[in-house]
């Protein structure tokens, strides 16, 4: 069966670049789309998809896919099971889910009275021919689902911080995902599902190898079991060093990769030749290659491209473009307080859902000390963020008395008693 990939000419700011350069995972989703495909076993080893055009006559079979859709193997594999029984072309789609809940949003998918939503990916069985953009406008009666499931599981939320009457957040766990990604939402979104979809896969891989990795951690009871679980389930590549001091659970670290003392990495995939220094938590993220993670620093369901410095303390939720430089005290939050974060699309504002959403910051930003950004803002290429200069004591002189000063202009004045400034 011929796989044809159909270009769609997106570009993904603020990171100035085409959407099959993004990040899925560790890579790209260019790489994301090969390698799934292979594993799902319609693209052999050393072959490449073809490239059409939207208007291009295409004869089946053929599986048709856009470029701007990231497909999981499980996902493409369970659509191409579905729809060899067709007759006629037929596109994906899948079931409504509290996948689809949390990460519709922008993607601006068709979806039918059942819920359902369809991605630009279709199957074309033998003696038929259709163009792209004839597949890709198939209407609901020609909709196929790939067979899914999701576990949910109830992950401890901040409610008051948050605004919400429950303690917990229902989470999806499924290797079956599809998702179109037309914002840098989307980049987001599909980096706080890339760690399960992971780890699932490896372990589907090589199910004995699995087993056997987690048998040391059964215990005689069930709680205990599954406390021990998510610290066998580690994959590391070649020349990883990890130091005996660090906590890893539930992550797939790839090649060359240096973890510090006393590190705690959780449900991430860290990318080839990351640095994570000493004392440092990354928990729900997606490094990039050659990320550097200074010691002390925070990151929560994170995405990096690689080849940048995210080494912010206490991030969310955001989104970090080659080159940057986070400094420690950059404050990019992740919520708008009482209110629903919103991010611009296209000259319009609009929501982003339930789930936190950060900052994206472009290719070659800094953002230096004490500067706090609101959630939903996507920093452009090469801007320079720096605090307010009045703020930051650049004027000491030698003979200055002791006693209690405020930062006034870049120069010290005294307080009085009652705390008042006396004069400068």
């Amino acid at each position: 069966m011929k796989v044809c990939v159909v270009a769609s000419g997106a570009r993904i700011e603020p990171f100035a670049c085409g959407v099959n350069d993004v990040p899925i995972g560790a890579g790209t989703l260019a790489s994301a789309r090969l390698l799934a495909l292979r594993a799902a076993g319609l693209v052999e080893p050393n072959t490449v998809p073809t490239l059409v055009g939207d208007d291009e006559l295409i004869e089946g079979p053929a599986l048709v896919v856009k470029d701007d859709v990231w497909l999981t193997r499980r996902a493409l594999r369970g659509f191409v099971r579905a729809a060899a029984a067709a007759s006629a072309p037929v596109r994906l789609c899948l079931p409504r889910s509290r996948l689809l809940e949390l990460t519709l949003p922008l993607q601006d998918l068709a979806v039918d009275g059942e819920g359902r939503a369809a991605f630009d990916v279709a199957y074309l069985p033998a003696g038929s021919r259709a163009r792209a953009q004839e597949l890709f406008a198939l209407e609901p009666d020609r909709w196929c689902a790939a067979p899914y499931r999701e576990r949910l599981l109830q992950v401890p939320v901040p409610r008051h911080i948050l605004g919400v009457g429950d303690s917990t957040l229902a989470w999806p766990l499924t290797s079956t995902v599809a998702m179109r990604v037309r914002h840098w939402l989307h980049v987001l979104r599909a980096g706080h599902v890339a760690p399960q979809v992971a780890l699932l896969d490896r372990a589907a891989a090589h199910p004995l190898a699995t087993a056997l990795r987690l048998l040391p951690a059964l215990r005689p009871s069930g709680a205990a079991t599954l406390r021990a679980l998510p610290g066998r389930l580690v994959f590391t590549g070649r020349r990883t060093h990890i130091h005996p001091s660090a906590v890893v659970e539930s992550c797939v670290l790839g090649d060359d990769v240096t973890v510090g003392a006393h590190c705690y990495l959780r449900n991430s995939v860290i990318g080839d030749g990351c640095v994570i220094e000493q004392r440092a938590h990354v928990n729900g993220c997606a490094l990039g290659p050659r990320t550097f993670v200074s010691l002390n620093s925070t990151l929560s369901a994170c995405v990096t491209f690689g080849d940048t410095d995210a080494c912010a303390n206490g991030i969310q939720a955001c989104v970090v473009g080659p080159r940057c430089a986070l400094t420690s005290f950059a404050r990019p939050f992740d919520l708008a307080p009482g209110a629903a974060v919103k991010v611009d699309d296209g000259g319009a504002l609009r929501a982003v859902g339930e789930l936190p959403c950060g900052v994206a910051f472009g290719p070659d930003v800094f953002v230096g000390a004490g500067v706090a950004i609101a959630a939903g803002r996507a920093i452009p290429r090469g801007v320079r963020l720096v605090g307010d200069p009045a703020a930051t004591l650049t004027r000491v002189r030698a003979d200055t008395a002791p006693g209690w000063y405020a930062v006034v202009g870049g120069a010290m004045a005294p307080l009085g008693a009652q705390g008042e400034h006396e004069g400068r």
